[in-house]
């Protein structure tokens, strides 16, 4: 029996409705489900963010303390080496200034007290008044063995800061080389008359290299002394020389910097007594010196001195001139490596 015409109609209509029912379905499942899976998404790299934030925002708190810790410990080891410090030094100068007790201190016993104060303290005092009323006080004594210890403690320093000053420079805060301190040698003779003191002074005189070796009679001004850089220019004339008693009257003279002259004229005495680090002259354009006397030839032939002319790395602050270790400091607040 032949199918219904219209049953065949309604099947293949009711098809596409059923298909486009299915469709409006899932179309609203996916639009139900996608407000979820986006606030899971959106919570997930929310918390991904937030935890990288917090991550680095711990990591800076920590490096922060770190620095803050780290500063802090340097300070109270400062404050801690200071009060050591000054306790040593008033128990060391005590007894040379202090109130005097019957006879007061010897001689010897003064320049043991002197000797140990300078070791301990040479970078941060000028020593140089206590050491010449030692050596004074030594030589009224006839004590020359004495005054030859005194010496070589002034020698020992000399040569510990000369150290220091050449290392400061090595490296700079940015990482980059810098030269440390020069030291030129200077040697002044007296002015030679016999044949003998001649053929010496030749002889010292065809070593001369400028301008780290140069060789001069007294009052005769040593010109052409530059600084490393280049920027400045002085002339040294040694004037006097106590030979017994290891005294030189100097002069610097035609201090100038490139294109500026200063006109500057500074007299003094050099003793063994000088210590680079507080005794020594500062330029306006920052160039520092000092002078020191190394060794005195005066007891045969042609009597000579010589001097070490030390030009400071540029810019550079004496210990005393900045209490905390300048250099630690930057270490820790991560300005330098």
């Amino acid at each position: 029996m032949p199918g219904n015409p219209e049953e065949g109609s309604s099947s293949e209509t009711a098809d596409p409705v059923r298909r486009s029912g299915r469709i409006k379905d899932a179309v609203e499942i996916i639009a139900k489900l996608a407000t979820p899976v986006a606030v899971i998404v959106a919570a997930w790299v929310g918390a991904h963010i937030a935890n990288t934030f917090q991550d680095q925002i711990t990591r800076t708190t920590l490096e922060s303390q770190r620095q803050i810790s780290g500063t802090t410990l340097l300070s109270e080891r400062e404050k801690a080496e200071s009060q050591l410090r000054a306790s040593m030094f008033s128990s060391l100068i005590d007894p040379i200034v202090g109130p005097k007790q019957g006879g007061g201190v010897s001689a010897e016993g003064e320049r043991l007290l002197v000797e140990l104060l300078a070791l301990n303290f040479h970078e941060h005092f000028e020593l140089k008044p206590l050491f010449d009323r030692v050596d004074k006080r030594l030589v009224g004594e006839g004590a020359r063995e004495a005054r030859r210890s005194l010496r070589s403690v002034a020698d020992r320093i000399i040569d510990r800061q000369i150290a220091s000053l050449r290392k400061e420079g090595s490296a700079s805060a940015n990482g980059s080389d810098k030269a440390g301190a020069r030291v030129d040698m200077l040697t002044i003779t007296e002015p030679p008359v016999t044949p003998a003191q001649k053929a010496v002074f030749d002889a010292l005189a065809a070593n001369e290299q400028r301008p780290y070796q140069v060789v001069a009679t007294l009052k005769e001004p040593i010109g052409g002394l530059t600084s490393p850089d280049g920027q400045h220019r002085l002339t040294i004339v040694v004037d006097e020389a106590d030979w017994a008693n290891h005294r030189l009257r100097v002069q610097l003279v035609d201090v100038s910097t490139k294109g500026e002259s200063l006109n500057s004229n500074v007299a003094f005495t050099l003793t063994h007594f000088d210590f680079p680090l507080t005794d020594n002259t500062l330029f306006p354009d920052g160039n520092r010196i000092a002078l020191a006397l190394s060794s005195v030839q005066a007891d045969m032939g042609l009597k000579s001195v010589v001097l070490k002319l030390i030009w400071f790395p540029k810019d550079y602050f004496t210990p005393r001139e900045r209490p905390l270790d300048n250099s630690e400091f930057l270490k820790l607040v991560g300005k330098k490596t």
